[in-house]
This record gives C-alpha cells, sequence and structure tokens, in this order.
C-alpha cells in the first residue's frame, strides 16, 4: 500500500470535547445576550393603577393567611432585574414591630413595595420625605398606612394619657414618639370596648390623612386621582390585614395632632 505523502496540507480538524463544551457555551451566552436583548427592548408594562396595586397587596395578603405563599421575585434574575433602578407598585409605612414585615404580610418579593418603618407607624418630617420620594420619583400609585393589633407605641400612648406611664421610659425619646400618637388616643371614648384597638385604628387613620394635609404633591396626586392614601389594620392573630379605609382631605393637622 502505498502511502501518498501530503506535507504542508492543512490536515482536517477533529473537534474535542472541550471544543465542543467551549461551542455550546457560545451559542448559549449568544442565545441569552439575545433574549436579554429583546427583554430590554420590549414594551414597557403598563404601571399598576392603585386600584390594581391594593387588589394585588390584598390577593397576596389572602395567600399569607392561608399559608399559601408564593414567595415570589426572589430569584437571581429579579435581584439582577432590580439592581439597576426600582419601580414599587406601593408603598407601605408600617409599625417597626418584629412581627409586622410587610413583604412577608402582603406575599410579595424585591423590588415590588417601598417599606418606610417606625414604631407607631407615626408621620414626621423624615417618614413624609421618604414616602413623597417613593411617589414622586418612583411613581408608587398607592400608600398604605398600616397599624397592627396590640401595637406597643400605642400602647405607650394610651398608657401615658391614662397616668400609668411606665418609669423605664425616663430618659428616653419613647415619650416624644408618643406625643405623636397621643391625639388619637384622645380622640377614643374612654367607654369603648377596646379602646387600644380603636386607638390602633385612628392612629393609623390620623397618619394617612396627615400624609395628604402635609404635602402638596401627595394632595395633588391624590385629587387627580393618580395616588390612593389608604390606612389599614393588621391582625397579629389571624394574619389579615383590614379596616382599609381612604384618607380624605382634611384641614391642615396642627404639630402634634
Amino acid at each position: 500500500m502505498r502511502v501518498e505523502c501530503r506535507c504542508g496540507a492543512e490536515r482536517p480538524r477533529f473537534l474535542s470535547r472541550r471544543d465542543l463544551v467551549a461551542a455550546g457555551v457560545g451559542t448559549l451566552l449568544a442565545a441569552r445576550s439575545d433574549a436579554a436583548f429583546a427583554a430590554d427592548h420590549a414594551p414597557a408594562a403598563a404601571e399598576p393603577t392603585a386600584d390594581a396595586a391594593l387588589a394585588m397587596l390584598m390577593a397576596g395578603n389572602g395567600r399569607y393567611v392561608a399559608n399559601a405563599a408564593k414567595h415570589p421575585d426572589l430569584e437571581p434574575a429579579r435581584r439582577l432585574a432590580v439592581a439597576s433602578g426600582q419601580q414599587p407598585f406601593a408603598t407601605i409605612l408600617a409599625c417597626a414591630d418584629s412581627r409586622v414585615a410587610p413583604e412577608l404580610i402582603f406575599d410579595q418579593g424585591l423590588g415590588d413595595l417601598f417599606v418606610v418603618r417606625v414604631a407607631g407607624n407615626v408621620v414626621d418630617d423624615v417618614v413624609l420625605g421618604s414616602i413623597e420620594y417613593s411617589v414622586v420619583h418612583l411613581g408608587a400609585p398607592l400608600v398604605m398606612v398600616l397599624g397592627h393589633q396590640r401595637c406597643g407605641a400605642v400602647t405607650a400612648a394610651l398608657e401615658a394619657v391614662e397616668g400609668r406611664a411606665s418609669a423605664e421610659d425616663a430618659g428616653t425619646e419613647i415619650g416624644e414618639l408618643a406625643a405623636l400618637i397621643i391625639p388619637a388616643v384622645r380622640a377614643i371614648p374612654e367607654t369603648a370596648p377596646d379602646r387600644l384597638d380603636a386607638a390602633i385604628i385612628e392612629n393609623a387613620r390620623r397618619a394617612a390623612a396627615k400624609l395628604v394635609s402635609r404635602s402638596a404633591p401627595l394632595r395633588r396626586r391624590v385629587a387627580a386621582k393618580r395616588l390612593r392614601i389608604v390606612s389599614a389594620r393588621y391582625g397579629l392573630d389571624d394574619g389579615r390585614v383590614t379596616q382599609v379605609v381612604d384618607a380624605h382631605e382634611a384641614q391642615p393637622l396642627n404639630s402634634g395632632s
């Protein structure tokens, strides 16, 4: 058998396993790149209305109560998607109580809610500015002030009104916090069956009204029906969010009222 020498001729190249893997990864990355480009240039989804946002919150709370939470928007892809910007569909002013976590209560995930938390869900200048930012710059169409069952801050205010302030509060700023809540407590008749719970609901309602009365940008958006501001109550025992009431435009509230 004659063997013909083809010196200098280019031999056919057989792909190694490494070559095949590299080619496959390249194809996959290209496909992902195309998909990412398409996603980035897809038409933007319509922003939810205030009513739709409230419906989403209540549906999520229903899942939470039924022990059927979906825990949405927690995957790495979501984290990357919101890393460069946020567009929360609702703003929640909630108590700092460790048992009141809005993302859990409403079964939402990363980038879904803009949350401001402070004991007693009170409104001061810093809280108001934070909420204004979420509406004016981030476009949140719904603000909810969320009080909760057996709130410690409201309890402290009630005890102060009844002359039972805790001696342990001496030397702290807890009295300053309670002072923001006391007007709501005083609005509840002493004969109310559950004065504490009534004060909790009233305190959330007044905080929502204060957002409207103290902020011209928020007030204009409420008047134009581009924004809803509501108050609500969260039950520690059953996990339900109830007593959802729209804040009504009111006369400017006095400081501390």
